[in-house]
């Protein structure tokens, strides 16, 4: 069976940044809205409701950015030695200086961590603060790349399937035994589990041609069109069966249930293949404009810093409860991204500042 081709000469491709943005701001409103979804016994109120609805809409924001990493590394060779050198300054530099912000915050606030063995052991162990330790993720991604992208070089799309279905099922139907049945299968399928799968799932979604395309490759029975609207239901039903699934578990168990808001569930995958199906086949027509450009190369930096503007309006007192949750929360959301596009901006027009952003 023929294999994923993957062009030569890589064509223009703006969807991939519009998705990268995307994903940063569902990002921020996961961090919003996630302590009013984890907040029962209120679940029959308005007020977690509109926390549920918008966690939901946000948890496919991770597994997006683990697809594109894997679309963008794994359809290109990189020399090794070159890889490990520019992937790991680029991602431990700023890591680093980011982990010794969030250890000064937590000393300041907490007095911890109080020793430098605390703070090595803080640093090593993870993830220093809780957003970081999508940091580690990458980390280990970056190292199985150059086995991974030997294997997708050369594999058939067969044995891509073959690798993302034993990559479901080790995922979602392990999980769903132990959480269900309190059930625990012996067989060790290591690389088959948790991020694995996404990885090499954007290389196979972000590769694959529409039916109407002309590029190589085995394509898809379908259009770019019909591709995009299959995309926008695949978003509405998984935020859809997160929200409910979330809701009904809780409200049944008489407890807060959030097994359906993992980033490793079927209900949040087929929201993450549905925006990334969406964003490349109706976001790719014109070009980025600057702002766009701009957002996107301080989308990691955004990432790393929005906690904190979070944190300042927290402490300003504009949380939840100081608007309804509906008008608030998105508020919010707009509020922290536009503060912590502007923060980073700032520190990219800095000496060194593209570096540690």
């Amino acid at each position: 069976m023929q294999g994923i081709s993957v062009p030569q000469e890589r064509e223009t491709f703006f969807w991939a940044d519009r998705l990268r943005n995307i994903a940063t701001v569902l990002v921020i409103a996961i961090h919003i809205a996630a302590p009013i979804a984890h907040a029962y016994p209120n679940v029959d109120t308005w007020w977690w409701w509109a926390g549920n609805w918008w966690n939901s809409l946000g948890r496919p924001a991770v597994p997006l950015f683990v697809m594109l990493s894997g679309y963008l590394l794994l359809s290109k060779d990189y020399p090794l030695p070159v890889f490990l050198k520019k992937r790991f300054a680029r991602i431990i530099i700023p890591a680093l200086f980011w982990m010794g912000v969030y250890l000064l915050y937590s000393f300041i606030a907490k007095g911890t961590p109080s020793t430098v063995w605390e703070v090595v052991k803080s640093i090593v162990s993870g993830p220093v603060h809780y957003h970081l330790w999508f940091i580690y993720l990458i980390i280990g991604l970056y190292l199985i790349y150059p086995i991974l992208r030997a294997w997708v070089k050369t594999a058939t799309e067969q044995e891509l399937l073959y690798f993302l279905i034993l990559c479901a099922f080790c995922t979602w139907v392990y999980k769903i035994l132990y959480v269900f049945a309190n059930l625990s299968i012996g067989i060790y399928f290591e690389l088959f589990t948790n991020n694995a799968g996404y990885f090499v799932l954007g290389f196979y979604l972000g590769n694959k041609p529409a039916a109407d395309e002309s590029k190589p490759g085995r394509p898809w029975a379908f259009s770019q069109r019909q591709l995009g609207y299959i995309g926008l239901a695949l978003i509405i039903a998984g935020t859809v069966a997160t929200a409910l699934l979330s809701y009904w578990f809780s409200h049944s168990k008489g407890q807060n249930f959030t097994f359906f808001y993992d980033y490793l569930t079927p209900n949040v995958s087929l929201s993450a293949i549905g925006w990334f199906l969406f964003v490349k086949y109706t976001c790719n027509a014109r070009p980025l404009i600057d702002i766009e450009k701009d957002f996107a190369a301080a989308s990691f930096g955004i990432y790393l810093a929005h906690v904190l503007v979070i944190d300042w309006w927290a402490q300003c007192g504009y949380w939840h409860s100081k608007e309804p949750p509906f008008k608030g929360i998105p508020i919010l959301i707009g509020l922290v991204t536009i503060m912590s596009f502007m923060m980073i901006a700032f520190l990219r027009t800095m000496p060194g500042g593209k570096k540690i952003t």
